[in-house]
C-alpha cells in the first residue's frame, strides 16, 4: 500500500470535516441489528452504516469497526465519540472515497481473543459471514479493518490470523503491548488474560502478536497498515506503535506510522481515522 503525503490528509480531512461542520452532506443511515451466535451462545449486538442511495447500488465495500475497552457496537457511531456516520458521509460525498458499508459489534471487554470465550472465532468465522451474506450482493471488492485501543489490540490480532481477508488495517493508539501492559492498562482488570481473578504474565505473552508474526510464511498476502497515536496518550502507547512498526519494518510489511498531537481518546482517533481513508483511497 503507497500512502500520499499527510499534509495532503491533514487538508482533506480539515476542509471535509472539521471546516464543513454546516455542510448538509446526504446522510446515511446508522441501524441496530443483532446476530445469534452459536459459537458464543448468545446474540450479540451490532450497529450498522449504510451510505446513502445504497438501496438503488449496493456498496462493495466495507469497513470493519473494532471498539475499545469499556465500550461497545454504539461507541464508533455516536455524535460525541466516534461520530463515523458523519466522517463517511463528508468523504463519500466529496468522493475521497467510494460508499462503503460500516459496522461495529459489542463484543464487550472480550479484547477480541478466545478465552474465555470465543470472541475471535465468532468474528472471523460466524460474524463476518453473517454481515456480508446479509447486506452485501457478492464478496467485497475491499475489507478494511479499524480498531482504538483495545479494538487495535485486537485488529492488529485479527490482521496477522487471517491476513487474506484484509487490504487495509487502521490502528488507533492499539494497547498492543510487548513484553507487557503497564500498570494503567485496562488490559489488567479484564477475565481474558487472567488466571484465578489475576492477571497472568504467560497468558498476556501467549496472545502477543510477535508470536503471528513468526508463524508467517513466504509469500502471505498482509494488509497495509496505518498506524497512529497521540504524543500526550498517558496508557504510554507510543512505544508499543514504535515496537511495532520496528517488526514490520523487519519484515518488510507495509506501514505508515502516525505519533500526532492529541491523547487516548475520540479527538485523536476521529482525525487519525479519517486520514487514513483519505490516504488509503487516495492512492
Amino acid at each position: 500500500m503507497i500512502f500520499l503525503s499527510r499534509t495532503i490528509a491533514i487538508l482533506l480531512f480539515t476542509t471535509l470535516f472539521l471546516g464543513c461542520q454546516d455542510t448538509a452532506f446526504e446522510s446515511g443511515q446508522v441501524s441496530v441489528h443483532q446476530i445469534n451466535s452459536e459459537l458464543l451462545q448468545r446474540s450479540v449486538e451490532y450497529s450498522l452504516y449504510t451510505p446513502t442511495n445504497s438501496t438503488q447500488s449496493l456498496p462493495e465495500q466495507i469497513i470493519y469497526l473494532l471498539h475499545g475497552h469499556g465500550g461497545d457496537h454504539r461507541d464508533w457511531f455516536q455524535d460525541e465519540e466516534g461520530a463515523v456516520a458523519a466522517i463517511l458521509d463528508s468523504l463519500i460525498d466529496n468522493n475521497i472515497i467510494p460508499p462503503v458499508l460500516a459496522v461495529s459489534a459489542n463484543m464487550g471487554n472480550s479484547w477480541y481473543v478466545n478465552r474465555p470465550a470465543p470472541a475471535q472465532d465468532f468474528y472471523l468465522q460466524e460474524f463476518i459471514q453473517h454481515i456480508e451474506s446479509t447486506y452485501l450482493q457478492s464478496e467485497p471488492k475491499q475489507r478494511l479493518l479499524a480498531g482504538n485501543s483495545a479494538g487495535g489490540y485486537g485488529g492488529l490480532r485479527f490482521s496477522l490470523i487471517r491476513p487474506e481477508l484484509f487490504e487495509n488495517t487502521i490502528l488507533l493508539s492499539p494497547a498492543s503491548y510487548t513484553p507487557l501492559p503497564p500498570d494503567i492498562s485496562s488490559s489488567r482488570k479484564v477475565e481474558a488474560f487472567a488466571v484465578n481473578g489475576k492477571f497472568n504474565d504467560s497468558i498476556w505473552d501467549s496472545f502477543s502478536y510477535l508470536h503471528l508474526l513468526k508463524r508467517l510464511k513466504p509469500g502471505d498476502q498482509l494488509p497495509g497498515f496505518y498506524i497512529s497515536t497521540g504524543d500526550d496518550d498517558v496508557y504510554n502507547i507510543v512505544p508499543a506503535v514504535t515496537r511495532i512498526q520496528q517488526e514490520f519494518l523487519s519484515l518488510g510489511i507495509t506501514n505508515e506510522l502516525r505519533i500526532t498531537n492529541g491523547g487516548h481518546d475520540w479527538d485523536c482517533w476521529k482525525s487519525n481515522f479519517a486520514e487514513a481513508l483519505s490516504l488509503i483511497y487516495q492512492q
